[in-house]
């Protein structure tokens, strides 16, 4: 496979829609999100209005990586140390805007997660998302290459959870190790949590 040679820039509030479409679009089939929101007429109707809030919660005490004009994107989140990981209202209409069942669903997918999420300080990558037309094409490595690069340079871990284990194969390659647990969610799919140790 070609590795993807494109820019990647840090993305800015002005970027907040734009890369809310990006996520909408790339995990529209994602077994995960498909599980939240089971209809696939409700998940189309509400999936930017479900990512928005994780996207302006990256803009205001993390960051957010755009690839090209929009061919994917990630969500980092700094975790422990001096950082301050509380969400400022973001999520405050989260249940009015995707539904209640919605909702309920994703506040077990976040209480399972959170009752897993290490301890130790480190980057938490909640989303990375390429645009269905570009799957493939190296644009996801080339994004998670460039805060990789900065991790390995400043000495910090990097952690996430794949949602499948195809995407745990890509994780892997990078450096990502799997923990020996998984997250499992009723009557749905695995989630395999994955850290990585600066290089």
């Amino acid at each position: 496979m070609t590795e993807w040679q494109g820019n990647i820039r840090r993305a800015s509030t002005a970027d907040h829609a734009l890369v809310t479409g990006i996520l909408a679009e790339a995990f529209m089939r994602d077994p995960v999100s498909g599980w939240i929101f089971p209809a696939d007429d409700h998940r189309a109707r509400v999936h930017h209005a479900f990512f928005a809030p994780f996207v302006a919660l990256a803009l205001r005490t993390g960051e957010v990586h755009v690839a090209g004009d929009g061919l994917g994107a990630t969500l980092w989140l700094p975790v422990g140390g001096d950082h301050d990981d509380a969400d400022d209202g973001e999520f405050a209409e989260l249940e009015a805007v995707i539904g209640p069942e919605a909702a309920k669903r994703f506040a077990m997918l976040d209480e399972l997660m959170t009752a897993n999420h290490p301890g130790e300080p480190h980057w938490y990558l909640p989303f990375i998302g390429v645009h269905p037309d570009h799957h493939g094409t190296g644009v996801g490595s080339a994004l998670l290459r460039d805060k990789l690069t900065e991790l390995d340079q400043s000495g910090a871990a990097g952690y996430l959870e794949a949602s499948t284990p195809r995407n745990a194969a890509l994780y892997e390659r990078l450096g990502f190790r799997r923990r020996p647990v998984t997250l499992d969610l009723p009557d749905g799919p695995s989630l395999y949590p994955m850290w990585r140790e600066p290089a």
